[in-house]
């Protein structure tokens, strides 16, 4: 029985040995390798059968074969042989392999930039303050009492840049009698204070002595815009400056012959009443005295410091003469408001 023995052995060791495929592929470039596979093994038998020394035959069968199941997603990448070795029996293997392409990487990130979100801004259009060479002036359409200050501002458009609070009544009227009369016939703009910029007095009466009355505006150049000048309108009438004095006049006329002339300087920004002066037709009794069949006309002058207060007094007739001893004002000089 022993001759039987190694033909068994050998018959068994050819079953058991499986089959080898060998499968080149030079530099693949497997990215991804993803799928399902599925392998489902059907039982292998492999028997071998001995004969002891007293000739009774042992039969051993082993089994082979598992079920393999599952999922493999590889990200490698493989350069070189590829061997695959299948071992004996009736082996059935189910799925689909696919090489599948490496996708870039792609992470999704949304960056907004302060420019990105930055809205476009337009710079308000604005006008150079200290320039008043340019500012007009015009009636404010929907107000009679107010005038509007109109310029050119920084996009080139000229518009309203502020209000003014006058009686325009008188102008009106005015304006519509003579039509080559405009509204700056009623403006004067003087640099009343000396800062070089020019103030503006607006004439909104005159009476039958014309004797003209108004409001006056500072012109302050840090703001660009006017302000009530509540100063000069208390001096209640036009004011007029002497260039050669440098000081400012006012002038109220009373009759045909008296009047009232006073003359301001400026100092540490306040004004300050430096000259009186009153011209009256001299009287006895209330009636007007003559001599050569002319009015006796008489002058007063008051004169002041430069703080104010009274330095001297005298009165002058009409040729210049002084009049009286001690040239006191006449008892008809009318009290200053």
């Amino acid at each position: 029985m022993k001759k039987y023995i190694l033909p068994v052995v050998l018959l068994a060791l050819l079953a058991g040995c499986g089959k080898v495929k060998d499968v080149s592929e030079t530099d693949s470039h497997i990215e991804i390798v993803s799928g399902t596979a599925s392998s489902t093994t059907k039982e292998a038998a492999t028997s071998e059968t001995t004969t002891d020394d007293d000739g009774k035959k042992t039969t051993t069968t082993k089994k082979a074969g598992e079920k393999i199941s599952g999922t493999t997603t590889t990200a490698a990448k493989a350069t070189g042989r590829v061997v695959t070795r299948a071992s004996g029996g009736n082996s059935v293997v189910h799925g689909t392999t696919r090489v599948v392409p490496t996708a870039p990487r792609t992470t999704s990130r949304t960056t907004t930039s302060a420019s990105s979100t930055h809205q476009p801004t337009t710079e308000p259009a604005t006008y150079d303050h200290k320039d008043y060479s340019s500012v007009t002036f015009d009636f404010k359409s929907d107000k009679p009492d107010k005038i509007e200050v109109i310029r050119p501002y920084s996009d080139g458009r000229s518009r309203s840049c502020q209000t003014l609070n006058v009686d325009t009544t008188e102008i009106k009227e005015e304006l519509e009698k003579n039509s080559n009369k405009t509204i700056n016939d009623f403006l004067e703009k003087v640099d009343f204070d000396g800062d070089g910029y020019p103030d503006l007095f607006v004439k909104e009466k005159e009476d039958e002595l014309k004797n003209t009355s108004g409001k006056y505006f500072k012109y302050d150049s840090d703001e660009g815009k006017y302000t009530v000048w509540e100063e000069l309108n208390a001096l209640k009438y036009e004011i007029k400056k002497d260039t050669a004095s440098n000081r400012l006049v006012v002038l109220e006329k009373i009759d045909g012959i008296d009047y009232i002339q006073k003359f301001y300087e400026w100092n540490n920004n306040q004004l300050i009443l430096r000259e009186y002066n009153y011209q009256y037709n001299l009287k006895e009794n209330g009636n007007p005295v003559e001599e050569d069949g002319k009015l006796v006309v008489y002058k007063d002058y008051i004169f002041y410091d430069e703080n104010g207060n009274e330095i001297s007094r005298e009165t002058r007739d009409s040729k210049g003469n002084l009049v009286g001893e001690n040239n006191q004002p006449t008892s008809e000089e009318p009290n200053e408001e």
